[in-house]
């Protein structure tokens, strides 16, 4: 229990830092004092507070009482839940050996995190995450150990294959129904979880993508509506049949439930059956 609160604190840290990164990429430096958005202020200690800071303050800044973005907490909660959930994966007479492989898989995770949400907020994945993305999980199966020379190859064209679905549409559209971004990202997911599992997470990807998006264009905006929701209009307004929606999220989310899987040793080949059936048809 003590390692799950370590490394969940930990989390919330990098959590935080991985909002500072997500807002400011391609903007401004990361370096410098994080002040409020909309009226500037240079923000203290007290506001800065991973999570508890959000809900302490009501979501709002303590000068101009603009709102703050729910992104903030729930980087922060995710990353933590997603160190801590890595840091219980691994027996504690692991210790020390593991701790290198430990490091690249919170590496992996937190990449992964910033990855989806630069994605829902550009619907673009930077080059140099995805890379660094694609290298740390080919670091973290050699890490982890090949039982034979004859897995090398297996492991060498994890990525491609995994990849290759996605590089296809991609190809034959001319990227208006897949980005390069996202086989990229497939490419780094097939050398974390192997070409079987690689793969699945893909096709897995494309049914998380369906029911989300029928959600968003269907019963949704309904629901929404007859709840009287007004705040969260902005989460539908505009969506068609033709509205661009990120597949980055979707890969993202598919490749962590299969990892975990595997870090926790449960067998999900029953539960992903029907859907990659469903996901052929």
């Amino acid at each position: 229990m003590i390692t799950v609160v370590i490394f969940g604190i930990f989390g919330l840290i990098v959590g935080s830092f991985l909002n500072v990164l997500i807002i400011r990429h391609g903007v401004r430096s990361v370096g410098g004092r994080s002040t409020c958005m909309a009226c500037g202020t240079q923000l203290e200690w007290l506001d800065m507070i991973p999570v508890f800071s959000w809900i302490l303050l009501y979501g709002k800044c303590r000068r101009c009482y603009a709102h703050i973005s729910p992104q903030y907490p729930l980087v922060e909660a995710t990353t933590a839940l997603l160190f801590a959930l890595i840091g219980y994966s691994v027996p504690s007479t692991a210790y020390p050996y593991a701790l290198p492989l430990i490091v690249v898989y919170l590496a992996i995770a937190a990449l992964l995190v910033a990855i989806a949400v630069y994605d829902i907020r550009h619907t673009i994945i930077p080059d140099t995450w995805v890379y660094m993305f694609g290298i740390l999980a080919f670091v973290s199966t050699v890490l982890h150990g090949l039982p034979n020379n004859s897995a090398w190859i297996e492991f060498l064209f994890a990525g491609p294959i995994a990849a290759s679905p996605l590089f296809f549409l991609w190809l034959v559209s001319g990227g208006r129904w897949m980005g390069l971004g996202d086989a990229k990202l497939a490419l780094g997911i097939g050398w974390l979880l192997g070409p079987i599992l690689g793969i699945t997470a893909v096709f897995f990807a494309f049914v998380i993508g369906a029911l989300v998006s029928v959600g968003i264009l269907l019963p949704l905006p309904h629901l929404i509506r007859f709840l009287g929701i007004t705040s969260l209009d902005k989460l539908h307004v505009g969506f068609t049949m033709r509205s661009e929606i990120p597949f980055g999220p979707f890969l993202i989310f598919s490749c962590i439930i299969i990892w975990l899987s595997i870090l926790y040793d449960v067998n999900i080949s029953y539960g992903f059956g029907p859907l990659l059936l469903l996901s052929f048809s």
